[in-house]
């Protein structure tokens, strides 16, 4: 499907779902001016329950049998309304056109394609996070899950290579399908941070994660799923954002930090050695002061 010639609105989107640019009768479609979106984040356009399915779209542009087409849900004044969305390389590497027609003859939509589960990077992360808190009405919970079967796949004994690979796809797109926007990211190995709707708990989130490893033959214990969450009030600063992932990645049982490593435990025998080196110096000490006498 190609909708050349016959777009009726397109938007400039970076990675982030950001809008640079805009083409269109704006105003007719959205309600609003082409001036007014500028800045504000696509996914705000587009039906709740698209929202992570886009994200996924976006995320896979850059590959080279990329999906650029689809049916997608914007909000109009008057009610959601089908869209069919052709995406168009942008002015870089790191944007897209996003073209838009009333003609959807043809197009499948966004939950009916086989789309890669999309993890922000760190700073991606923290940006998406923010942009979603100063758009938001209401605040939003932030999670960080750890998969210890993952992070640890000796834990997953009996299981092959592609078996775990499945296991993580899944998880992946369990935790895609709950994050708020799709905004998801994956710092390391069996580790997860999700901004969601209170609505949907992070202990809920957590429960659907065991019930998916049990899906695949994988008990609670070699599972092992924890989480810690904190809301995020509207237009919460990054460094608070960055400041909370921190504490929540310290709660996990593993205990790691994702900003800093942890610092080297002192041995038993540099214990011994320091206590040593001090009762010499004490010793030295005494000595002088008995000289001094």
């Amino acid at each position: 499907m190609s909708l050349r010639g016959t777009w009726e609105i397109s938007f400039l989107v970076d990675k982030d779902g950001r809008i640079l640019e805009g083409r269109g009768a704006c105003a007719e479609h959205l309600g609003l001016s082409l001036q007014s979106v500028i800045g504000r984040s696509f996914f705000s356009f587009v039906a709740a329950g698209e929202r992570s399915h886009l994200r996924r779209f976006i995320g896979q542009l850059n590959r080279p049998r990329a999906k650029r087409a689809a049916l997608v849900s914007l909000q109009t004044p008057a009610s959601l309304r089908s869209y069919a969305m052709e995406a168009q390389a942008g002015r870089t590497a790191n944007d897209n056109w996003l073209m838009f027609s009333r003609d959807t003859s043809g197009a499948d939509g966004l939950d009916d394609l086989d789309l890669p589960v999309v993890m922000a990077d760190e700073g991606q992360f923290l940006r998406l996070v923010e942009l979603a808190a100063s758009q938001a009405q209401a605040s939003l919970d932030l999670t960080t899950i750890e998969v210890g079967g993952l992070a640890d796949t000796k834990r997953l004994s009996g299981l092959g290579d592609e078996e775990i690979a499945a296991f993580e796809r899944s998880v992946g797109e369990t935790l895609s399908d709950n994050a708020h926007d799709g905004i998801l990211s994956n710092p390391s190995p069996g580790f997860y941070n999700l901004l969601h709707d209170p609505s949907r708990s992070g202990n809920a989130i957590a429960q659907g994660l065991t019930a998916v490893a049990a899906q695949h033959g994988i008990s609670a214990q070699q599972a092992g799923i924890a989480h810690a969450t904190m809301s995020v009030a509207p237009n919460t600063a990054l460094s608070s954002i960055r400041e909370a992932l921190g504490i929540m990645q310290k709660r996990m049982p593993t205990q790691q930090s994702w900003e800093a490593p942890a610092k080297p435990k002192i041995s038993e025998g540099q214990i011994a050695a320091a206590l040593g080196i001090g009762a010499f110096l004490l010793g030295v000490a005494a000595i002088a002061v008995w000289l001094m006498l």
